[in-house]
């Protein structure tokens, strides 16, 4: 039996990660397992001191706090973190407990992308200051996932990790809810999907803006936490809000579509990618941040360069008037998805890997 324990971060798409995580876990009768969930919530009035409200510090405050009180409670064979923010401050404890950091994007990444999140990079001596936490961070851990091969050339390249700490698995999906339907034939205007809580971020406007050359040929459900103006567009647009990652709603959204759009400006590897791959829809993307990992350009969907409304109705119009091209994107990205983004197997390989750094830790223990 195993003792570990979970810190899981539940910002943006990382909630539905740290859900699948839990269910693997749960289900493993060999392992003992406390989670404890780090989110926006602030409990404290010091935390709303400028300076303090910071989302790194309370993150990893909140996760050294609770990670000292658990340990105090019940001592663990090995630690996950996801992601990194919350392990800044819990390096001491890493050091002590084998200690897996797993993160969707360095630091790094996300300058390289920030933009579109409205995020600019501080001045050169802050950004040392934060390249030195986070590679101290790094070298506390036992072992490092990441979600994309972009995030692993990060940590090799700007943070010095070495390639043999580092896996790249990604976070999945549950391949048993998101499966394509029997068929998909049906007659009328083909069905777009968009999932993207931020509308302008995840390429909406983009979007909306790109129907205009595709009257009659198209209607389009978004799911999303804006109210955009979809009038004038002579396509028809169903705003669906508040829908919760992998509720029956939304998987019917993605069995009912016949092409999945995110034309995003900026983003990091966008789990509903992979839940559209895993339903056999074709998606049309940009490359920006780990998303060629997924959409490979020709293969599983076509790629437009962000910010381009034209030549995303270019794009959306050469599939529209191909069913074939469509299908075979399909059922290239749903062999991609089953391949290397099914949920449980790659939460299993997390598990597998927690298991051996406990047995390293142990020998080196015994050894000393």
């Amino acid at each position: 039996m195993h003792d570990f324990v979970f810190v899981l971060e539940q910002t943006l798409g990382h909630a539905a990660h740290s859900k699948n995580l839990e269910h693997v876990v749960r289900a493993d009768p060999d392992i003992d397992a406390a989670f404890l969930h780090v989110d926006f919530e602030s409990r404290h009035a010091w935390e709303r001191i400028p300076g303090l409200r910071n989302w790194s510090f309370r993150a990893s405050w909140a996760a050294r706090r609770g990670l000292r009180r658990q340990l105090a409670a019940r001592p663990a064979d090995s630690i996950f973190i996801h992601t990194q923010v919350a392990a800044l401050l819990a390096t001491d404890i890493m050091r002590r407990v084998p200690t897996v950091v797993s993160l969707d994007a360095t630091p790094v990444n996300f300058d390289r992308v920030g933009s579109a999140y409205s995020h600019s990079v501080s001045n050169p001596a802050l950004e040392a200051a934060k390249r030195a936490v986070n590679r101290r961070t790094f070298g506390a851990a036992a072992g490092i996932v990441t979600w994309c091969r972009w995030a692993a050339d990060s940590l090799r390249e700007d943070y010095g990790v070495p390639g043999e700490k580092i896996r790249v698995i990604p976070p999945g999906v549950d391949v048993s809810v998101f499966a394509p339907p029997a068929a998909r034939e049906r007659q009328g205007p083909i069905r777009l999907l968009f999932v993207g809580g931020d509308l302008e971020r995840k390429g909406g406007l983009d979007l909306l803006q790109a129907l205009e050359g595709l009257r009659g040929q198209v209607e389009l459900d978004m799911v999303t936490s804006a109210n955009p103006d979809t009038s004038h567009r002579g396509v028809k647009v169903r705003i669906h809000r508040g829908l919760r990652p992998q509720s029956p709603e939304l998987v019917r959204l993605f069995l009912e579509a016949d092409l999945f759009v995110l034309p995003a400006r900026g983003d990091c590897l966008p789990q509903a990618i992979a839940e559209a791959m895993a339903s056999g829809l074709p998606v049309v993307s940009t490359p920006v941040g780990a998303i060629t990992e997924l959409v490979r350009d020709g293969e599983t969907g076509l790629l437009v360069p962000p910010g381009s409304p034209a030549r995303l109705t270019q794009a959306l119009a050469a599939l529209i008037a191909d069913p074939a091209r469509r299908a075979a994107m399909g059922r290239a990205g749903l062999d991609l998805a089953r391949r290397d983004h099914d949920m449980a197997r790659n939460n299993r390989s997390i598990l597998a890997l927690m298991g051996d750094l406990t047995k390293t830790h142990g020998l080196a223990l015994s050894a000393s």
